[in-house]
């Protein structure tokens, strides 16, 4: 059986090719995603990060509370040979077009010194009136050792200094990597006299760490070993991969499932084509055992051949991937792990022989009396299996539908929330099972039409496309569930594109003029509020200070973001829709429905906020009001925020007829973006239409396994259906018409797929739109554009597809093809 076997793959190269494709393609990307995942790791932790530092005293998210008084009294600890302070505070290198230049790291300065923090690259440690630059900073902004650089320093003042030279900066746990860093001696009068950590060195065999902690009792400071720091940033290391590869398996996951439809239907074929074979192995003695272990063998081979290929073409694609990614100015640390070529093997073997194991039990289940006859079919499931298939189908489409309806509604709490997803994955499962009953009602009347109205061609390829309805839906299947993905994250996009719109012309002023950071998400000084307050024709101003905290509810706890903002100019400059309660911040706190439904709270109860570095903060629920994904899920009175983050500024609204004089205010302050409300929500809905074309990009991916499938599958049909091609033929059909049938046929096969895809992905999106944004269920934004798109490019997908199959085709000798096997 096993000389049988790899007889078959050696006579069935070709049948399996475009198969071995799919199986390469999705190993690839699997061993691809792990490779970069691994690689980001090791990039964070092998270089760059620090061992040399016994203890560091730490203040709250980098906060400069630490002064010299400090730094001297920890450096008289008994043991302690060496104490140092350092300083990190706002800076950035504005380029020749007087903006600040996009950095990679933090918009960060710090004064230079002798500890392990700084690595030469390129000339020497700066002296007074002189910096040097990160390698990165210095290439964005074109600058090498002796030009004259530009700094933007804390409070928008500005000075010029010369690059004596540039450095790669190692980490000690996780801290801000800065882009500046002046002279130790002048580093206290642009940047400030305080330091937001203090670096201390022990003698070897003592213990200092609890006389530190004795010394440093003061609210927020933290007091951290080199080993921890170490662990630090290992975790961070390690969150970074582990978000890297959970993004890229779920679009993965996709690719590997439209890749098992593919492999399902081509096993399929092949073991129909090959009826009368198996039936001569089990006229000889093969038991039904040893038929079915033949085709998972096939499988598993094919599997370890396709798995091979996919690892290599992955290794080599995830280091190509770092290499392109990464910026030539920053190390790169290349990992390959076993594991990862491990789970290259077990997905390529596993998900083939999964994919056989429907097709195997066809084959077991060939009676040897078909052996004698010469258009002997698969036996096995057959009509039985088919309605099983539509009966389970029908059930969950059903059950999908009902609990989308029961669950679907204002104010869904999590739980809800999951469970409404959950079943309209349910919903969609059902679609499959059911998608050869639909092809069939769908494309029989199709084929009626086109045999009373359309010429030969049409009529032979939607009679080709309905006569097994379930090989057109296996083929059309894998088009359906990349395209209904494509649909259900564009209708989410124009969804939220929509809401975004409406709830920001809501709560923002036509009139207002708005400052923001011009660096992306660093905060604004607030001098900035202060020169905003100050400049003619300005009559009412609010500042938004947006950030992440935990929080503590009656329900359990979580994260949250909240906006703290003065009472007066949350309702007096702002118009927020107050849905219930009052918008009075002297009172509480004013929460959005979704967040209020899904933390379980309401009106009158109480919530503590964490900042970091400060007591919690309580609150009372005073108020309720319409909000969306992207904008803060509370409001809190700016006076009630830790002292730290009133000076946080991330957004200014200014009212009045000032937006001339106010870009006038901020036209040398190129941290400052003058901006209005549309500028606004321009700016939000090209950075959303970025991430969505990059998902695109990813779903991608499964349609081009899916297209590989279509050819797989014409071109089998072809081998299969060489006597009817032969007959025709015979009968003077030219080959012009074989292949335009082959190539309609293709269309016809690929057009089913994409207008169920699409039909599926827009009430799939609905879903989606509804449980994310919790916007009515069908008051989604409708993606037209990308509905378009997506049917042209089916039938694109079909005349391509179509292309070899239909020459092959045509080629088709008549004599050979029917002559009698």
């Amino acid at each position: 059986m096993l000389r049988a076997m790899l007889r078959d793959l050696r006579a069935h190269k070709g049948r399996i090719a475009m198969t071995l494709v799919a199986i390469v393609l999705g190993v690839t990307f699997v061993v691809a995603t792990l490779v970069i995942s691994d690689s980001t790791a090791a990039s964070f932790t092998g270089a760059g990060t620090r061992s040399d530092v016994d203890l560091a005293v730490r203040g709250p998210e980098e906060q400069p509370i630490l002064t010299r008084a400090d730094v001297d009294r920890l450096a008289g600890v008994p043991g302690v040979t060496g104490a140092t302070g350092v300083l990190v505070a706002r800076a950035a290198v504005v380029g020749t077009d007087g903006k600040i230049i996009p950095g990679r790291h933090a918009t960060a300065g710090t004064g230079w010194d002798d500890t392990g923090r700084f690595a030469l690259t390129e000339g020497r440690a700066p002296a007074r009136g002189e910096a040097a630059l990160s390698r990165s900073a210095a290439s964005e902004a074109g600058l090498t050792p002796g030009d004259e650089a530009r700094i933007l320093l804390p409070g928008g003042r500005e000075t010029r200094v010369v690059v004596a030279g540039t450095f790669d900066y190692r980490t000690l746990g996780v801290e801000s990597v800065p882009e500046v860093a002046f002279a130790a001696s002048a580093a206290g009068e642009l940047l400030g006299d305080s330091y937001t950590r203090v670096e201390l060195a022990a003698a070897p065999g003592t213990q200092v760490s609890a006389a530190v902690r004795q010394l440093t009792t003061a609210p927020g400071l933290t007091v951290s070993t080199g080993e921890e720091l170490a662990a630090e940033a290992r975790d961070e290391a390690d969150s970074a991969a582990r978000s890297t590869r959970e993004s890229l398996l779920a679009f993965v996951a996709v690719a590997l499932l439209v890749a098992m439809f593919v492999i399902a239907n081509t096993f399929t074929m092949l073991v129909t084509q090959r009826v009368r074979q198996f039936a001569l192995l089990r006229a000889v003695g093969a038991s039904r055992r040893q038929v079915r272990r033949t085709v998972l063998l096939e499988a598993a081979a094919l599997g370890f051949a396709g798995a091979t290929v996919g690892v290599v073409a992955g290794v080599a694609l995830g280091l190509l991937g770092m290499w392109a990614f990464t910026p030539a100015d920053e190390p790169v640390t290349y990992a390959v792990s076993p594991l990862a070529v491990g789970i290259g093997y077990a997905v390529g073997i596993g998900v083939t022989a999964v994919a056989a194991w429907g097709a195997s039990r066809r084959a077991a289940a060939v009676p040897p009396i078909a052996a004698l006859r010469l258009d002997a079919t698969s036996g096995g499931p057959g009509h039985r299996g088919g309605r099983v298939r539509a009966v389970a189908g029908a059930v969950l489409l059903l059950v999908g539908v009902l609990a989308v309806a029961l669950l679907s509604g204002e104010g869904l709490s999590t739980t809800e929330r999951v469970l409404c997803l959950a079943a309209g994955v349910v919903g969609w499962l059902g679609v499959l099972l059911l998608a050869p009953l639909l092809a069939a009602v769908v494309l029989r009347p199709v084929a009626r039409l086109a045999g009373r109205r359309g010429g030969p061609v049409a009529r032979l390829a939607t009679r080709g496309a309905v006569r097994d309805p379930r090989r057109t839906a296996a083929t059309s299947s894998a088009l359906l569930v990349g395209l209904a993905l494509v649909c259900a994250f564009a209708t989410l996009g124009e969804t939220m594109v929509s809401m975004s719109g409406a709830a920001v012309r809501t709560t923002v002023p036509a009139d207002a003029t708005i400052l923001r950071s011009a660096s992306g998400d660093d905060p604004l000084g607030a001098d900035v509020l202060d020169r905003a307050r100050a400049t003619p024709g300005v009559d009412r101003v609010a500042a938004d200070r947006y950030t992440l905290v935990g929080i503590t509810h009656a329900g359990g706890t979580g994260r949250t973001s909240v906006s703290a903002i003065e009472p007066a100019g949350f309702t007096g400059v702002l118009t927020p829709r107050i849905v219930e309660g009052s918008g009075d911040l002297r009172r509480g706190v004013v929460v959005g429905t979704n967040e209020a439904a899904m933390l379980g709270v309401g009106l009158g109860d109480e919530v503590a906020f964490e900042f970091p570095g400060a007591p919690p903060v309580r609150q009372e629920i005073v108020g309720m009001i319409d909000t969306i994904e992207g904008q803060p899920l509370f409001y809190l009175d700016v006076d009630r925020a830790p002292a730290a983050l009133r000076d946080r500024v991330t957004t200014v609204y200014a009212m009045g007829d000032a937006r001339a004089a106010l870009d006038a205010a901020f036209l040398h302050r190129p941290d400052v973006a003058v901006t209005d409300r549309e500028g606004v929500l321009a700016e939000g809905i090209a950075e959303f239409q970025l991430l969505l074309s990059v998902m695109y990009a990813m779903f991608g991916a499964a349609i081009v396994i899916a297209v590989f499938g279509v050819i797989n599958t014409l071109a089998l049909s072809v081998i299969e259906r060489s006597r009817e091609v032969g007959v025709l033929r015979a009968v003077g059909a030219t080959r012009r018409l074989v292949r335009r049938t082959v190539r309609l046929e293709s269309i016809v096969i690929c057009g089913y797929g994409g207008v169920l895809g699409i039909v599926v992905g827009l009430l799939f999106g609905a879903v989606m739109q509804h449980v994310m944004l919790g916007n009515p269920l069908f008051e989604f934004g409708a993606p037209m554009l990308v509905v378009v798109i997506s049917l042209a490019g089916m039938v694109l997908v079909g005349v391509l597809s179509a292309m070899w199959p239909a020459r092959r085709a045509a080629k088709t000798d008549v004599l050979t093809a029917v002559r009698a096997d």
